[in-house]
């Protein structure tokens, strides 16, 4: 009997942990959540310890603060539209829709990504008033190298450039050079 009851009291001990070990466990959103807020974190500090490198005063230095925070904002909402614009296209083409109709989808998605580039371009061009040109260099260059000394890529990843076909077996980061230009076309150049 003291053997059951030592059996049924280790049990109960051991569901109770294990039923608190799976309270403690997160959703797969607050994981992705969490992972988010530490990548921000790391990038944060990151631009503090490159902006102390190359010497910025605390007025530059909260002047790109505010820059930055409005800049993400509007990447946030051009990014929601981007992924809209792209979403509905994917559907019309899923759908079946004549050419017209993807013609104007395609010109939403377009739309959405010149504006994109348009608060890049934007982004830099007040960093560089800010800066100036010599520590917004310098401020690139050393983002840069920390960023490839950590193995990352920049952009997502695209398909092969026109008269490069992918070639099976071959590794990601090995290129081809483009094809040989054809006899006809190194005659027309000639001339």
């Amino acid at each position: 009997m003291k053997k059951q009851l030592i059996i049924l009291a280790v049990s109960a001990l051991a569901v109770s942990a294990m039923a608190q070990h799976t309270n403690e466990l997160s959703s797969p959103q607050e994981q992705v959540e969490r992972k988010h807020a530490k990548h921000q974190q790391r990038r944060l500090q990151l631009m503090e310890r490159e902006l102390k490198r190359i010497g910025v005063t605390p007025e530059e230095k909260a002047q790109i603060k505010s820059l930055q925070k409005v800049h993400k904002e509007k990447m946030v909402v051009n990014t929601q539209q981007i992924a809209g614009s792209r979403e509905k296209l994917s559907k019309l083409l899923d759908d079946g829709a004549p050419m017209d109709v993807l013609e104007a989808a395609i010109q939403d998605v377009s739309v959405a990504q010149t504006e994109q580039l348009r608060i890049l371009v934007s982004n830099r061009i007040e960093m560089e008033r800010i800066l100036g040109k010599e520590k917004y260099a310098q401020f690139m260059k050393n983002a840069r190298t920390q960023f490839h000394k950590h193995g990352r890529r920049g952009g997502p990843g695209l398909p092969p450039r026109p008269g490069q076909p992918p070639i099976p077996g071959q590794e990601k980061h090995h290129r081809r050079n483009a094809p040989p230009l054809p006899v006809e076309s190194e005659r027309a150049l000639e001339l």
